[in-house]
């Protein structure tokens, strides 16, 4: 009797929703990219640098073709990628086995906790089902039903570049890092085999702009200083296989991969979502061993991991051997003993004789291993591992950095835990490096109503804390010399409306660069999204930041704090004019002030059309930006549409504007290709950029070319 209830009511509202196109259902995609968004936004603002966020976004965009039964245990993978909250799973579970399965997305806000913004959310990755399938595992079955992808792409700016310009042989020789060494194109190629999430294995090539791709085309001098680390084909090559679920075997990685355990603190080896749009996913959810796909040269882990299970129990071991980028010093060359490291190099780049000669200059080993226990309400790890470097790093050491690690040998532990009961999740980690210093974060998570979300967190991290595979919460960008409290709430007020809203207010104990003193500072935010229709949404957010920095008085014997704070107020807003067009407008405004100096401003306005017409096989997007900021620190960051697995998020400073159009054609049913160019015009410029890649001109334009092949 309760099934037939349940099944007229869905009826009634299937019926009243006839008029709703398949296009219609297909925008609520746009909720899931936006999300996204924001969240890489955040990361590049924090560490104001463009990096491969593929490794983050992949299970996003796999589960968008292979949807998750969220009437399974399957749905637990919808809070592993931040969709939902543990309360909200919990409440999903409860909600499943009281009724039964779920049959459509209209039945989904029955769930206590599922507003309408997270219904829109999680339809582009979820399917309903009464019954979980299952599909063995045998080799057959895998070789059969896998998927391979294949991805080629060129890019390239199309100005002249000092860093490329014609030289003769004799003058490069007396200054060889006046000009790259390589073509300017960038070279991207990945090859990928993937058997529902479970089975993974593939390879990545890059060569950035300017590094050499043919070693006969380098100036033989040059060649000859290099020796071997000059060779034929990509600069990078990164391999993985994986496989998951074999029976007590639930995890298994070789060649390049991740590892992510508790809140990050001990072992965190990519990249993770800082400070979030959405304030109560402060805790984190470390997925254990992950395959790398991305083409960060520094963040991951080579050799093997595994992990095996009994019940609730988990043991993970590891073990990483690389060469890393570093700049030596050392008084004989003949001697490698007789080096030193000043500096880790993370950039990846190896376009000069300089940059070459750091590639892979001083080995990188690690291995250690973690013991875990898992049950629906508790979850308690402890993770040790072990750092050898193969030399020592010595770097020059100033008053804000004399704790840094210095040695070529680091321990690492830490406890993390969690617990989950129905209106409170108490979690945290607490680590140790064997110098001694500690770093710890604690936090509660509650859920008094089912509309209303709240994250209470402390975070603790002494200034002698060492550890290069840190990556936790943090205002700063190193996980030490830093105290902070945090609190953020999400509640939807009523039908359509969502606030969210935090409140960080961090210390830092010792001095840091450019602030010669302890100092203190504060992050508010709070944002409002209203979901006007199915085929509209907006949002309005206001969030203001202050840190200390030094005064930089000339006529100051010393370099006293000063506060600098930093406004910014956007309002951005998505809807579909027909079934084929859907337009995106943002105007967003920045204000910056040091202290009692004139506030500089920056802004940025610009209009997206997405143009998708039904039955072609073809897609268009266009942007077209005005920008106006007086100084570097009133620049702005905005997300771009691009191919795929390629992200562009460029910085937005002075005066001008910027227009891109993206087409993506469909040549057959596996084949597509991607084609975009971008055109960024300033008003007041004579030259672009500095160094070698220094631009005449007040314009510049890039271009990029892929093509994806699926089977």
């Amino acid at each position: 009797m309760r099934r037939l209830v349940k099944t007229l009511f869905l009826c009634s509202i299937l019926l009243s929703a006839l008029n709703t196109t398949a296009q219609e259902a297909d925008s609520t995609g746009r909720f899931l990219t936006e999300r996204l968004v924001a969240q890489i936004e955040s990361i590049t603002e924090s560490l104001d640098a463009n990096l491969d966020y593929s490794d983050l976004v992949e299970s996003y965009l796999y589960y968008s073709e292979h949807k998750i039964n969220i009437n399974t245990d399957a749905a637990e993978t919808l809070r592993e990628l931040y969709l939902i909250t543990d309360f909200q799973l919990q409440k999903l579970r409860q909600y499943v086995k009281s009724f039964g399965p779920l049959l459509s997305e209209f039945e989904l806000p029955m769930v206590e906790g599922f507003d309408e913004q997270t219904v829109s959310l999680l339809m582009p990755v979820i399917s309903f089902s009464e019954s979980a399938t299952t599909q063995g595992m045998k080799l057959t079955q895998v070789l059969q039903r896998g998927r391979h992808q294949l991805i080629a792409r060129m890019e390239r700016n199309l100005n002249e570049q000092a860093g490329y310009q014609p030289i003769d042989d004799s003058a490069l020789w007396e200054n060889p890092n006046s000009r790259y060494l390589g073509s300017k194109e960038k070279l991207y190629a990945k090859y990928t085999f993937n058997y529902r999430n479970k089975v993974k294995a593939g390879i990545t090539m890059d060569k950035d702009a300017g590094e050499a791709f043919l070693a006969n085309n380098v100036n033989d001098s040059i060649r000859q200083i290099l020796g071997n680390k000059l060779k034929n084909g990509f600069d990078f090559y990164s391999l993985h296989a994986w496989v998951s679920d074999l029976g007590v075997l639930r995890s298994l990685a070789l060649g390049d991969y991740h590892l992510s355990f508790g809140q990050g603190i001990t072992m965190w080896s990519g990249l993770s979502f800082g400070k979030s749009t959405v304030p109560t996913q402060v805790m984190r959810f470390g997925a254990g061993i992950k395959p790398n796909t991305s083409v960060n040269e520094f963040f991951f882990l080579r050799g093997g991991a595994a992990t095996v299970g009994w019940k609730s129990l988990e043991l993970t071991a590891f073990y990483s051997h690389k060469n890393i980028d570093a700049n030596l010093s050392g008084s004989d060359t003949t001697d490698n003993d007789s080096y030193f490291v000043t500096s880790l190099q993370e950039s990846g780049l190896h376009r000069t004789l300089n940059e070459l000669s750091d590639k892979g200059a001083i080995s990188q080993e690690l291995y250690g291993g973690r013991l875990a226990y898992r049950s629906k309400k508790l979850e308690l790890g402890y993770t040790l591992h072990h750092t050898m470097l193969g030399s020592m790093l010595t770097p020059r050491i100033y008053p804000y950095s004399q704790f840094r690690f210095q040695s070529d040998r680091l321990s690492n532990q830490g406890f993390d835990w969690r617990w989950v009961n129905p209106k409170l999740i108490f979690f945290g980690e607490i680590g140790r490096s064997d110098n001694g210093g500690i770093a710890g974060i604690a936090g509660l998570s509650l859920q008094p109503a089912g509309f209303v979300s709240m994250t209470i967190a402390y975070r603790h991290y002494e200034k002698n804390y060492q550890n290069l595979f840190s990556n936790a919460f943090a205002e700063g960008g190193a996980m030490n010399n830093e105290k902070g409290l945090y609190a953020g709430i999400t509640a939807s007020l009523a039908p359509g409306w969502k606030l969210s809203a935090y409140a960080d207010h961090f210390k830092f104990d010792w001095l840091r660069f450019s602030v010669d003193a302890p100092s203190t500072g504060y992050d508010y935010f709070v944002q409002s999204d209203y979901k006007i229709s199915r085929k509209a949404d907006f949002y309005v957010r206001f969030r203001t930041k202050r840190k200390m920095t030094n005064d930089q008085n000339p006529w100051n014997a010393l370099d006293f704090i000063v506060p600098e704070t930093k406004n910014t107020y956007r309002f951005h807003i998505n809807y579909a004019v027909s079934e084929s067009v859907t337009f995106k407008n943002r105007a967003e405004l920045i204000s910056y002030q040091r202290a009692s100096d004139d506030k500089q401003y920056g802004f940025i306005i610009y209009q997206d059309v997405s143009y998708r017409p039904q039955n072609h096989p073809w897609e268009l997007s266009f942007r077209y930006a005005l920008f106006d900021a007086q100084s570097y620190d009133t620049r702005l960051y905005a997300y771009e549409s691009d191919v795929l697995y390629a992200f562009s998020i460029p910085a937005f400073s002075d005066k001008g504007s910027r227009t891109y159009l993206l087409l993506k054609l469909m040549l057959m049913k596996n084949l597509d290709l991607w084609a975009r160019i971008a055109h960024t015009w300033y008003d007041s410029r004579s030259e672009i950029g500095s160094g070698l890649e220094l631009i005449s001109g007040n314009s510049k334009t890039d271009f990029k070319l892929q093509l994806r092949w699926k089977l």
